[in-house]
């Protein structure tokens, strides 16, 4: 398998899973809307070294998208629902 991120790059798929469930609980989303998770590592200047990007698909209304600076394994609950509080701001 080609993987066009990293060596070795083994995802969480536990913690994929449960970050999409707490999306499409708070967001409060139907079968048809989808949840991308995926955790970013930079090596450039100034950037934070791991974050997780959360991309909320709706028909007909573009995409949503929200990152933590933190693993994917750090996210919980609370922090889902307060992106719900940041509306001017899709960054936490």
């Amino acid at each position: 398998m080609l993987n066009l991120f990293g060596k070795n790059q083994k995802k969480d798929v536990d913690s994929i899973l449960k970050i999409k469930n707490w999306v499409r609980e708070t967001f409060k989303l139907t079968e048809y809307e989808t949840v991308l998770v995926t955790e970013l590592k930079c090596h450039e200047e100034g950037c934070p070294p791991v974050e997780t990007v959360i991309v909320v698909l709706r028909g007909g209304t573009g995409k949503e998208q929200y990152k933590f600076h933190k693993r994917m394994d750090e996210i919980n609950f609370e922090d889902i629902e307060n992106i719900t509080q940041a509306e001017d701001s899709h960054e936490c």
